[in-house]
């Protein structure tokens, strides 16, 4: 299977019956920079339980631009949205995967896109990848545009994501991403849990937030 290509929904765990009209909202999860769809797995099961349609998606994350992998991914969201025109289609990022996402943007959104959570996303860059470019920035395109320099490729782009409700999880103890530097300027919510940059999207309580962004546009009740 080509790693650019979207799964078929996850089905491990049968959700409750629904008692609308309407499709499930579905959800395409996308990764960050050196990982593997696979690592959202545990995520999209417990979205699948809280009522989702979870969708994986992969890519070559070491490979080309940034820009063009984000040309790649709104390729794919049109394309889902065109054939799913009744259903709202979300997006959960993780690292890299949120850069990805706010490239997609920028040429428009179809009008089902709903909303977006980008998690330990490096919005303003990352130190890491700033001390990883020079050893390695000959491997990897990608990791030289996230360094936090303020002329790198993260830092141009527009901190503005439009119309569309963006919320942001942020680890606190990420040493890849810096709490400041994971924020965009109209961001909707954000919120801090205790966790790493990768093993946050393993934690039930990642899950339970993300479900409810994803469908009241907030993480905490008001």
């Amino acid at each position: 299977m080509s790693s650019q290509t979207l799964e078929k929904p996850i089905s491990a765990a049968k959700p409750e019956p629904s008692t609308s009209a309407f499709p499930r909202d579905r959800v395409v999860l996308i990764h960050g920079i050196a990982s593997t769809k696979y690592l959202l797995l545990p995520l999209a099961r417990r979205l699948r339980r809280d009522g989702f349609e979870p969708q994986l998606y992969g890519y070559f994350s070491l490979r080309g631009s940034i820009r063009d992998l984000g040309d790649q991914f709104a390729a794919k969201l049109h394309g889902l949205a065109a054939q799913n025109p009744d259903q709202t289609i979300h997006v959960v990022a993780h690292s890299m995967g949120s850069i990805v996402t706010r490239c997609a943007l920028l040429d428009g959104m179809p009008d089902n896109l709903g909303r977006i959570v980008m998690v330990g996303p490096p919005n303003r860059g990352s130190d890491v990848a700033r001390k990883l470019t020079p050893p390695l920035g000959w491997i990897s395109p990608t990791l030289t545009e996230l360094q936090d320099t303020p002329d790198s490729f993260v830092n141009a782009l527009p901190r503005s994501v439009g119309k569309n409700e963006v919320g942001i999880v942020t680890a606190e103890h990420d040493y890849m991403v810096p709490a400041g530097s994971t924020l965009l300027d109209d961001h909707t919510d954000e919120i801090t849990l205790p966790s790493l940059h990768t093993s946050i999207l393993w934690r039930t309580r990642t899950a339970e937030y993300v479900a409810r962004f994803l469908r009241t546009g907030r993480f905490t009740k008001q």
